[in-house]
């Protein structure tokens, strides 16, 4: 819930920027056809910010699977997050290269699936709230 909190202000920022991009005007035409409010939120503006949602969401799970102030200070050594566990591979005698560069890649793994799986909605995501 912590790393939620640490992400909010972006998240905010990034999802009113998609929201201020759907004209009023579709609104009005779904209240005219007789959609109740919510309705015209789940049917009309949810699908049109979904790229929108799928950006601030990736971006948020990239930050939180980076965060290390916090994980290192408030995580046990039986509960580590990556970062955390990456600084395990530099001793007194130096660094462990070779184990440093797979644990590197193995964390960076699951980020860069997740983001080439959600790249399409990624790229129209954030580019659609830069246009004004």
């Amino acid at each position: 819930m912590l790393y939620t909190a640490m992400n909010l202000p972006i998240a905010v920022w990034m999802m009113r920027s998609f929201f201020l991009e759907v004209p009023g005007e579709l609104l009005e035409a779904a209240s005219l056809d007789g959609a109740s409010t919510w309705r015209a939120v789940r049917e009309v503006i949810l699908p049109l910010v979904s790229p929108g949602i799928a950006a601030t969401a990736l971006i948020c799970v990239v930050f939180a699977w980076n965060e290390f102030f916090f994980a290192v200070n408030l995580t046990a050594v039986q509960a580590q997050t990556m970062p955390v566990f990456m600084v395990g591979f530099i001793a007194g005698q130096g660094l462990y290269w070779a184990k440093l560069c797979a644990a590197a890649t193995m964390a960076a793994l699951p980020v860069v699936l997740a983001g080439w799986i959600a790249q399409n909605k990624l790229v129209r995501g954030l580019s659609f709230g830069a246009i004004k």
